[in-house]
């Protein structure tokens, strides 16, 4: 029993993976998003890993590690109850548009299990 790929779909040979946090799932390139990792799971929904999103996913991985795997299982979840997702880094500005499909940023994964990064940055004291 095979996957079914959306019919526009490109099946990248074997499991060659750009992000190897998701290596268990099936790549794939998208002819009108190429720049945009696309991935499908067992059960055949399919999301996007913006690379905005990724870069904030690592940020985590980088000052939160011991919480990845927590974080994976709410993406694999988000994904499972959506079917056809999009993580970006911001909803207002997305890097790709796809018909049909929800888009989630990071903290639609962290916050919810109470999982942050603290912004230690301070505004400029610089006025104009």
């Amino acid at each position: 029993m095979g996957i079914n790929f959306p019919k526009d779909a490109i099946v990248i040979c074997g499991n060659l993976m750009l992000y190897p946090e998701f290596s268990k799932y099936k790549s794939f390139v998208d002819p009108q998003n190429p720049l945009v990792n696309a991935y499908q799971t067992k059960a055949g929904d399919t999301f996007y890993v913006e690379p905005g999103f990724y870069m904030g996913l690592q940020g985590f991985e980088e000052k939160r590690a011991k919480d990845m795997p927590l974080i994976m299982k709410a993406l694999e979840a988000m994904v499972a109850l959506h079917h056809q997702v999009v993580f970006t880094a911001d909803y207002e500005n997305p890097f790709i548009e796809k018909t049909g499909y929800v888009y989630k940023e990071i903290s639609d994964l962290t916050d919810p299990l109470q999982i942050y990064v603290e912004d230690k940055s301070r505004g400029s004291d610089y006025g104009d």
